[in-house]
C-alpha cells in the first residue's frame, strides 16, 4: 500500500509540475528533503520563492486535500524552508506557501488541479 501511495504522490507531483511550467513558474527543486522533512516543489515566479505542497485525492472520504496540511505539517514545511534558504544562501527574498490539490478519477485518466496561492503563512 505504501508503494502505491508513493506512486500516486509522484503522479500528482508530475501533474503539478507540468501545470506550473505551463503557468510560467521556474522550478528550482523537487522533493527537497533533509532531517527536518520534505518540500514537494520549490519554484520562483515574479521574484517570489514559492514553496508548494502537493496533495492528491480520489474522493472526499478523508476530506479535502488542503485539510490534510494541518498546523504541524505547516510548521514542518516552514522549518525545511528556513533550512533551504540558509543552504542556498538566499537573502531578501519574498516567500509564499501554496498548496496544489490534484483530484483524480479511479483510472487516473482525468484530473483537476486546484492551485491555492498563499495557502498559509509564517
Amino acid at each position: 500500500m505504501k508503494k502505491l501511495n508513493k506512486e500516486i504522490g509522484n503522479y500528482c507531483e508530475n501533474l503539478a509540475k507540468k501545470y506550473l511550467l505551463d503557468s510560467n513558474y521556474h522550478i528550482l527543486d523537487c522533493n527537497f528533503r533533509n532531517f527536518l522533512g520534505e518540500i514537494d516543489i520549490i519554484c520562483v515566479k515574479d521574484k517570489i520563492l514559492i514553496i508548494i505542497e502537493v496533495k492528491g485525492r480520489y474522493n472526499y472520504d478523508y476530506g479535502l486535500p488542503k485539510e490534510s496540511i494541518n498546523l504541524s505539517k505547516q510548521k514542518s514545511i516552514i522549518k525545511v524552508t528556513n533550512s533551504y534558504i540558509y543552504y542556498k544562501k538566499l537573502i531578501n527574498i519574498n516567500i509564499r506557501f501554496d498548496v496544489i490539490e490534484v483530484y483524480l478519477n479511479n483510472q487516473n485518466t482525468l484530473f483537476k488541479i486546484n492551485h491555492l496561492k498563499d495557502a498559509f503563512r509564517l
